[in-house]
């Protein structure tokens, strides 16, 4: 079960994105939810640590970076080795939420692990695994010779 809270943060799955609305949610966004649980199981990042894990854009983490400062959820600091690297870290009230987060998170997984088998659950785990590893690499969709051939329109003026 461990596997798939980590394949969440991993590959910048959105882990409430299944979800029904919840009252975190009040506080604060999914993404904002998934920065706290990533900050949480990995500890302090930097901003570009944080996009990758993501999945985002560095603009788009120091978006919500600004945002959860601003609640009072994460401190930045600028790094002492190098002036151009922020450090973001959980304050008591992030680690706070990204517990309850995780909480509610693992309740999610338990169902599932009451719903599998042992074997079952190491099957769909190794079955997710491989479908995000998919999902996730780059390039086209099909092979070269299942494509559509482009077709000329002839506009009249």
């Amino acid at each position: 079960m461990h596997q798939l809270y980590d394949l969440f943060l991993r590959t910048g799955l959105r882990p409430f994105a299944f979800l029904d609305s919840h009252p975190l949610e009040q506080k604060v966004t999914r993404s904002d939810l998934s920065t706290l649980l990533i900050l949480l199981f990995r500890g302090d990042s930097t901003m570009s640590e944080l996009a990758s894990e993501m999945g985002a854009p560095l603009s788009s983490m120091t978006s919500i970076a600004k945002r959860l400062e601003r609640k009072g959820y994460i401190a930045r600091a600028t790094s002492a080795q190098d002036q151009r690297v922020k450090l973001v870290a959980l304050t008591q009230e992030g680690r706070a939420i990204a517990k309850e987060s995780e909480q509610m998170m693992m309740a999610v997984l338990g169902k599932l692990a009451k719903a599998f088998t042992p074997e079952e659950m190491e099957q769909f785990t190794v079955l997710l695994l491989k479908a995000a590893k998919v999902l996730q690499q780059e390039g086209p969709a099909r092979s070269a010779e299942t494509r559509a051939a482009a077709v000329k329109i002839r506009i009249e003026e």
